[in-house]
């Protein structure tokens, strides 16, 4: 073919124009600053141990003095009852009881004296203590120290815990209570079927940008760059299911245009990549795809998205070790054939999503199909890595932040990672829209030819019910 296709990515090169990346941020966002004082862990070494009660001794003691006063009464009512016995037999039996009743008085007396002697143990033992007490050393400071280490891990192992299980928490209830979008159906009668709308669909629009850095030139409205790569991946939480669905970037639908003030214009039929240039290069030009893409799919909700610059594909890409894949393309300049197996790491990573033979209208449906067969692969080899180390996410995610845009917080990855690995899914069903690829015939642009993707209307449907619908007959 003689002319080139799409100026939109290839009819400048984005190295010479672009700034280079920001250095890479060390927040881990771990949610806790694992800090336990020690004074808070070990007791102070002014407290005292806990002694006799010396108040109990004063209170033995006055109990002593009583029982003597009684003793000494009842001493006196003997000789008085020993003075009767010269009465009658009778009477002198009734004394011999009194007699037998003095008897166990003495025995009481006896009991008393020993009563005395526990006293006295008593207070042998309160000086023991005493002494005791004295003699007792500090702790070593060595042992002070390896307690104060373990309450510490400890204190890291409950926050560690403490905080995943808040942020799925968090996760959960942001994804599954999204105010949806309106203009959806939520019951669709197709090919003699009913189906309707499944809420425990949970939606998020990956889009690849062709920018090395996110944002606006010089402030330039329409300088934001366009979509390479647009994904819909989505996650039924009831079951765990996951699916990729590619949708190519030269599909044609209505985008919604806007002036440099931000103001809405008008809708206009256009590559379904060419919305993201309508924003500030951050998040207004996410949500601009998103919208896209919900009106290629026939308007079905899409809760989130995430936007990612070309600096990071690489450092996303090596954070898990890189991703190991058949290659489903020729790259010459690296030295790769088509089906040889290859580890994408580093820049190769890159070469390997994006590039593209520019004299065949089809060459983006290639490249689509090695984006998805990447991100199926990344996700493989995430799942064995955050089950061995849920920090994972968090480290990910951070590494993220700094080239992405994106309505995703850290509780809703941890939520989606746990849902996955709790439903042991670690594989991801892909599925590409079908149509038809064709040259574009506006002249706009004389000295080049637009790809334009048109879908089969039919195989569409079938694919959003699918996978947004529950067939209910």
């Amino acid at each position: 073919m003689k002319k080139p296709i799409d100026p939109n990515l290839e009819s400048f090169d984005n190295d010479e124009l672009l700034n280079s990346i920001d250095s890479i941020s060390n927040d881990e966002n771990a949610g806790f600053d694992g800090k336990t004082p020690a004074n808070d862990i070990l007791p102070s070494e002014n407290q005292k141990v806990t002694s006799f009660d010396n108040n109990g001794v004063s209170d033995f003691k006055m109990r002593e003095k009583q029982y003597h006063k009684r003793s000494g009464s009842s001493s006196h009512h003997h000789s008085s009852s020993h003075s009767h016995s010269s009465g009658s037999h009778s009477h002198s039996s009734g004394s011999h009881s009194h007699s037998s009743g003095s008897h166990s008085h003495s025995s009481g007396s006896h009991s008393h004296s020993s009563g005395s002697h526990s006293h006295s143990s008593s207070s042998h033992s309160h000086s023991s203590s005493s002494r005791s007490r004295k003699k007792k050393k500090k702790m070593p400071v060595a042992a002070r120290i390896a307690i104060a280490i373990l309450a510490i891990i400890l204190v890291l192992i409950v926050g560690v815990f403490g905080s995943f299980f808040f942020l799925e928490h968090q996760g959960k209830s942001n994804l599954t209570n999204v105010e949806k979008q309106t203009n959806y159906e939520e019951k669709i009668s197709y090919n003699g079927h009913d189906y309707v709308y499944n809420n425990n669909i949970v939606s998020i629009a990956f889009i690849g940008v062709d920018k090395r850095e996110l944002g606006l030139d010089n402030g330039a409205v329409g300088t934001a760059g366009q979509a390479d790569a647009t994904i819909v991946i989505t996650v039924d939480t009831s079951t765990g299911k996951a699916k990729v669905l590619a949708v190519p970037r030269d599909t044609m639908v209505e985008v919604e245009i806007y002036s440099e003030s931000n103001v809405f214009l008008r809708n206009e039929e256009m590559q379904l990549c060419l919305s993201y240039a309508y924003g500030n290069g951050t998040d207004t030009s996410a949500e601009n795809v998103t919208t896209s893409l919900s009106r290629i799919l026939y308007n079905v909700p899409i809760n989130k998205y995430f936007a990612l610059d070309l600096n990071g594909i690489a450092p996303i890409n090596d954070a898990i070790g890189g991703v190991t894949v058949e290659s489903l393309y020729d790259l010459p300049k690296q030295g790769i054939k088509k089906g040889d197996k290859v580890h994408l790491i580093g820049d190769l990573t890159e070469a390997y999503v994006r590039t593209r033979d520019m004299n065949t209208v089809n060459a983006s449906l290639n490249r689509t199909a090695r984006q998805v067969q990447y991100i199926k692969a990344f996700a493989a080899q995430l799942a064995p890595a955050v089950i061995n180390d849920f920090s994972v996410i968090s480290r990910l995610y951070s590494t993220a932040t700094d080239y992405s845009t994106t309505n995703i917080s850290l509780s809703d990855a941890t939520y989606l990672a746990s849902l996955l690995i709790s439903k042991n899914i670690t594989d991801f069903e892909t599925v590409t829209i079908e149509g038809e690829m064709k040259a574009s015939t506006k002249q706009d642009y004389a000295d080049f030819v637009y790809a334009e993707f048109y879908p089969d209307e039919d195989a569409l449907m079938q694919v959003v019910l699918d996978t947004f619908y529950t067939q209910i007959d």
